[in-house]
């Protein structure tokens, strides 16, 4: 609607409307900032709720004690042997003797004049190929060597053998077949069949051109192992051994704790700690001022820390003792040189007082982080309350919206009416002036 109030009067109807309907909006703009810090605290719940679960990431390196039973190992000639070690090993040293290496099973065909156009067999013939008791069939008649080794590897059901052509020469071409698997259990065997199902010849004449092999130690010069794959990991407890080469002499290899691992999980879960206690801090000063979700995340955390496991039998029962501390702005420390001396003297205790499966103060904080992050947790929880709240926000607006609109259009009808009126009363003085000076 174009309006063009005073131009009869003189009267500024534009910016009255104007200059009322800016006091008029003063509720509006209220209920507009309460929005936007509404929606400040859900961004700010969005910070802590990240912030708690990096956390609970830093904690779930250490909350079981199975995560303290890290062991590292040493080999004294890499090149013959390496190996690694999880929860179940023991601290100790063994000498082995690596007697021979595991070896796959590979056949070759003999040589074949060309790989795409020379034929085998007749049509109907088959190729069944076994390998540790498991097989799988192929047609092999009237296929030039190309065709047979792609429907070997193309097979949906091949048991665990490639097929490869090795070309001597351009008039010189074998096939190749090698099993997927070392040791003699996976040793390759093959059968052709005619259309009938007869047995015949091997139209290849396929041979063992490298063994099938077990590898063969020997630990500390009285137990003989034999497996059928390099890698070993059923002979010493918790151990894996992965060998590399055959040896003359005896390696020695030596399974110790990995404390440096363990000291650098600790210290990790200390400044995820730190991380969020700041994170706290700077909530509780500002978008989160007087919220009592950081309180509460506070005070659970506090009393986990503050409450010494009950019912262990180690000789620890604080963080303080193992090395574990907080100052006086509530920033936690790690003392190194006394926490190497507490996991030296009991690295048993040290686990427990961490980790125990109930009473470790990591279970324990873990336990609660859960609970904190849950989707009925108290952030979720604070967040679902401030949506709400938004929700009436939101609806308070679009009321208050709509009033102001028939507001201003009152006022327009009312100054239009004043406007009129006055304009009528100027040209009324005009006229009599004019008359009366006449």
């Amino acid at each position: 609607m174009i309006t063009a109030g005073g131009v009869g009067s003189g009267l500024d109807v534009e910016g009255l409307i104007r200059q009322l309907m800016t006091i008029e909006r003063q509720p509006l703009q209220a209920l507009e900032k309460k929005k936007s810090d509404y929606n400040a605290r859900i961004s700010a719940l969005g910070k802590l709720n990240s912030a708690v679960a990096d956390f609970q990431t830093a904690i779930g390196k250490l909350k079981s004690t199975t995560d303290f039973e890290v062991f590292s190992t040493t080999s004294s000639d890499k090149s013959v042997l390496t190996a690694t070690a999880n929860s179940n090993a023991a601290v100790g040293t063994f000498n082995i003797l690596v007697q021979q290496l595991a070896t796959a099973h590979k056949l070759g065909s003999a040589a074949v004049a060309d790989t795409g156009t020379t034929t085998f067999g007749n049509a109907g013939d088959t190729l069944t190929i076994t390998v540790n008791g498991k097989s799988f069939t192929v047609a092999s008649g009237g296929k030039t060597l190309a065709a047979i080794r792609d429907a070997i590897n193309n097979a949906t059901d091949n048991v665990g053998v490639k097929a490869s052509i090795i070309s001597e020469s351009a008039s010189s071409h074998r096939l190749i077949l090698t099993s997927d698997s070392t040791g003699t259990a996976n040793t390759i065997t093959t059968a052709f069949k005619d259309s009938a199902g007869n047995t015949v010849a091997d139209p290849l004449s396929l041979a063992t051109i490298a063994a099938a092999q077990d590898a063969k130690i020997q630990v500390d010069g009285t137990y003989t192992i034999v497996r059928g794959s390099n890698s070993i990991s059923d002979a010493i407890s918790g151990v894996t051994l992965n060998l590399q080469a055959v040896s003359t002499t005896p390696v020695t290899l030596a399974i110790g704790r990995d404390t440096g691992t363990v000291k650098k999980n600790v210290q990790a879960f200390i400044d995820a700690y730190n991380s969020l206690h700041s994170t706290l801090e700077s909530l509780r000063t500002g978008q989160l001022e007087g919220d009592s979700t950081v309180r509460s995340i506070e005070s659970r955390i506090r009393n986990i820390l503050n409450t010494a496991p009950s019912g262990l039998t180690s000789s620890y029962q604080y963080l303080s003792q193992v090395g574990v501390s907080l100052n006086k702005d509530g920033v936690m420390t790690l003392d190194g040189t006394r926490f190497d001396k507490a996991i030296a003297a009991d690295f048993h205790g040290v686990a427990q007082v961490f980790a125990n499966d109930s009473q470790g103060y990591l279970f324990r904080l873990d336990s609660a982080m859960t609970q904190i992050l849950d989707p009925k947790g108290v952030i979720e929880s604070r967040k679902d309350g401030l949506g709400k709240r938004i929700k009436l926000v939101d609806t308070r607006i679009s009321n208050m919206e709509y009033r102001l609109q028939l507001i201003e259009k009152r006022y327009r009808r009312q100054f239009s009416a004043l406007d009129a009126l006055l304009g009528q009363m100027k040209a009324t003085s005009n006229f009599l002036a004019q008359r009366l000076g006449g």
